[in-house]
């Protein structure tokens, strides 16, 4: 029998249940769910229309209390049977979808799996030469609050396959828990996904050793978000509520709903990881010294991309698809919380580009992109994709920040170069103003093509250009006033900065009075 179980330590329901309501209520602000609300008003979403799934190990049921006040008015599809009634249900439910503990209190429909049904007959279809099945229609999201295996290496990496197939081919994000205790070690099913969410607890008592030898690509960092609460079975359906907004402001948002992109689990993924809150304490281990800014380790070793915020990843989810270039874009590509989308062939690479009138506390760029699974289930191909920060000079040339020192960035990575993990991430803390571009390398020579993601959490544009800043370096200094000089006694509008028609001594007082050094 295939050893699946609820994570260690959360079968203590009772202790969650027990927890006052202030303690809950915080849990909402500590994954910016109340700053949404205030910011969003009666327009901000609630996961109306949004169908989700809830797969679980019977406890002696696998599903939650449906008298529970916190399910008024949800319908629930018991997709493996009578459902029973299962106390882990119960309380991971009321986090993914409940009236008043989750952030999507505006779900309406939810199917319920048995795990080991799912896994089998009911839809992966271990161990059989059929595909998955499709999803009920409207399912967006499945949450997976148990950890297991099936007890060797061959079947653990079929069903992972098979999960990763679903996830792809049905446009379903998966989010799926980490074991508790932070000494304690990952099954390989479901973190072990690539296209999945893992989910860890924001205290760090969670599980977060590599994939190991029962996954393709040991190695990998896991988790790679994390959530408040007592255990990981109730802080995965926190992540899974933020997708479930997201996937509603796609549908209500006419800009998300005309793109058939804006819907795709790394999309999502990219979105959630990029707007991840982390403190300073937060670190992937760049190299300090020569390579100062390079890692090879994109996620925090406990922490993953940082607590889920779904304030900041719907700000960048609503900045909409933007896109690059195959070369360094002439102008700025990315001017505000945004994301984009790109197919990527073998050795090929893609450009963004940012600018940055003045030093940004913060700058975050996730790119997230989906393995190749055959329906054989025998092969599989993971592309690798390197992401890299650099610094446009005055003549227009990407210049590497790798190596720079504290007054180009106080800290953080401007390059990753994971080869085994599915997804890179920048993180530079106090970048000083400038122009900068961002390098997408696929650096394996695969001919399968791949589907990347990037999203990026950038200071807002409201601000104004930097008057005076000739040559885009974010500065006015000295090569702006050679720039001007060169421009003089002429109309051309990138030196009348005065607005009286022509180059002349006003501009220069102008430019001094914005002069930067």
């Amino acid at each position: 029998m295939p050893q699946i179980r609820i994570p260690r330590r959360s079968l203590l329901v009772a202790v969650a249940l027990a927890v006052p309501a202030v303690s809950i209520a915080d849990e909402l602000d500590d994954i910016g769910y109340r700053t949404l609300v205030e910011r969003l008003g009666a327009a901000a979403p609630t996961g109306a229309g949004v169908g989700l799934g809830q797969v679980e190990v019977p406890n002696p049921g696998y599903g939650p209390n449906q008298t529970n006040s916190e399910f008024a008015g949800i319908s629930f599809i018991e997709e493996s049977g009578a459902a029973g009634t299962s106390g882990h249900a119960t309380t991971v439910a009321t986090r993914f979808y409940g009236r008043t503990l989750s952030p999507a209190p505006g779900v309406t429909t939810v199917h319920l799996w048995d795990v080991n049904q799912f896994l089998f007959s009911g839809y992966l279809k271990q161990g059989t030469a059929s595909p998955p099945a499709s999803p009920p229609a409207g399912l967006r999201v499945f949450n997976h609050s148990w950890i297991g295996s099936l007890g060797n290496a061959t079947a653990d990496k079929e069903l992972l396959r098979r999960a990763d197939y679903a996830a792809n081919a049905f446009r379903t994000l998966w989010v799926v828990g980490v074991n508790n205790g932070g000494a304690s070690v990952n099954e390989p099913l479901l973190a072990g996904m690539f296209h999945g969410l893992s989910v860890g607890l924001s205290s760090g008592n969670h599980g977060h050793d590599d994939t190991g030898a029962n996954t393709d690509a040991p190695g990998r960092q896991k988790p790679e978000i994390v959530a408040p609460g007592d255990f990981t079975s109730f802080a995965t359906p926190l992540v899974g509520g933020c997708a479930a907004l997201l996937h509603e402001t796609r549908d209500t948002t006419p800009e998300l709903a005309a793109n058939n992109l804006a819907d795709l689990p790394q999309v999502l993924k990219a979105v959630l990881m990029a707007g991840a809150v982390r403190n300073e304490a937060w670190t992937n281990l760049p190299s300090p010294e020569v390579e100062r800014g390079v890692t090879e380790r994109p996620l925090d070793e406990v922490f993953g991309a940082g607590v889920v915020n779904i304030d900041r990843a719907h700000r960048i989810y609503t900045g909409l698809e933007q896109d690059g270039d195959s070369a360094v874009p002439a102008t700025a590509t990315l001017t505000a919380p945004s994301w984009d989308y790109e197919t990527m062939s073998g050795s090929e690479a893609y450009w963004h580009r940012f600018d940055l009138a003045e030093t940004a506390d913060e700058v975050s760029i996730c790119a997230a992109w989906n393995r190749i699974t055959p329906t054989t289930w025998t092969s599989t191909t993971l592309p690798d994709i390197d992401v890299e920060v650099f610094r446009i000079d005055a003549k227009g040339e990407p210049v590497t920040l790798a190596g720079a020192g504290v007054g180009v960035f106080g800290g953080g990575n401007v390059r990753s170069a994971s080869g085994v993990d599915p997804a890179e991430l920048i993180h530079i803390r106090d970048l000083a103003p400038g122009s900068y571009a961002v390098r997408f390398q696929r650096v394996d020579a695969s001919p399968v093509t791949t589907r990347m993601a990037i999203a990026a959490w950038l200071p807002e544009s409201g601000d104004e250009p930097l008057v005076g800043d000739l040559d885009g370096d974010g500065r006015v200094a000295g090569s702006d006033f050679g720039l001007l000089l060169s421009l003089w006694g002429s109309s051309d509008p990138d030196g009348d900065l005065d607005g009286n028609g022509s180059v002349g001594g006003s501009d220069i007082g102008v430019l001094l009075a914005n002069w930067t050094g």
